[in-house]
């Protein structure tokens, strides 16, 4: 084999090796479930928590469920106006 042929399958092994993990990590990543929105599931209390997305700056209610432990982020119309 030519030497630039191994540095062809060299980088595209690389490529895809990246592409693989680059794929896991977005199924992974639990920011990326559905863990706010607009409408509330059952089984959710609201707390007197709120928060502000740093990045959109938009205004999340925070609900709790007392049974499984997982937080809610209900999505505020009105967003933060510093």
């Amino acid at each position: 084999m030519e030497l630039n042929m191994i540095i062809a399958i060299y980088f595209a092994f690389q490529l895809s090796l990246f592409l693989v993990f680059l794929l896991l990590a977005k199924i992974k990543d639990r920011r990326l479930h559905q863990k706010h929105g607009k409408k509330v599931p059952l089984g959710f209390e609201k707390t007197d928590e709120v928060m502000m997305d740093p990045t959109t700056s938009k205004k999340f209610i925070v609900y709790y469920n007392a049974g499984s432990g997982e937080r809610f982020y209900k999505e505020e119309g009105n967003e933060f106006v510093e």
